[in-house]
């Protein structure tokens, strides 16, 4: 009896695991399609609503709503707060301060970081075309992101399984 409970903790645990595997995959391309949402409110702020930005990276903060809406707002409020500070220097301080929040890979952050140079030192159509550069990267991202988790979504799952019989047939 103790034999078969500790199988099937195994083989529980292990599946388990292929599930996490997947499930990372996914949360990651959501914060990816995060991202691409606020630059896409970023860039109509930018373009149509002619408001400073400060205001404009909070509204697009809580226009978002999640870790990386917080990005967006922590910027908004840093840029009203410090006077002085490179929108640059408080771009990188938010980005730095919620990555670990959110599933994103060391590309996409550093991505983010990239965008920052662009912030509030170049005129409006500079902006917006870098932006537009991240907002390509970002698709391109997304789209080899859903052909890998529909290509080896159930193979995750599936090896995890797999391999909790191997380990029980192994240790019994």
């Amino acid at each position: 009896m103790i034999k078969m409970t500790g199988a099937l903790m195994i083989i529980t645990g292990t599946a388990f695991i292929g599930y996490l595997f997947d499930r990372f995959e996914l949360y990651r391309m959501k914060d990816l399609e995060n991202i691409k949402r606020a630059l896409l409110f970023l860039k109509g702020e930018i373009d149509y609503m002619i408001a400073s930005l400060p205001v404009a990276m909070e509204e697009v903060g809580s226009r978002v709503g999640t870790n990386i809406g917080k990005i967006f707002s922590h910027v908004g409020e840093s840029m009203k707060n410090k006077r002085g500070y490179s929108a640059e220097k408080l771009w990188k301080e938010s980005v730095e301060l919620y990555k670990d929040s959110t599933y994103l890979s060391k590309e996409d952050i550093n991505n983010l970081l990239a965008l920052g140079t662009a912030l509030g030192y170049l005129d409006k159509e500079m902006q917006k075309n870098n932006i537009d550069l991240l907002l390509v990267y970002l698709e391109d991202e997304i789209n080899r992101l859903k052909l890998h988790r529909h290509k080896n979504g159930r193979l995750y799952k599936t090896l995890g399984f797999l391999g909790g019989i191997l380990i029980v047939i192994l240790l019994y």
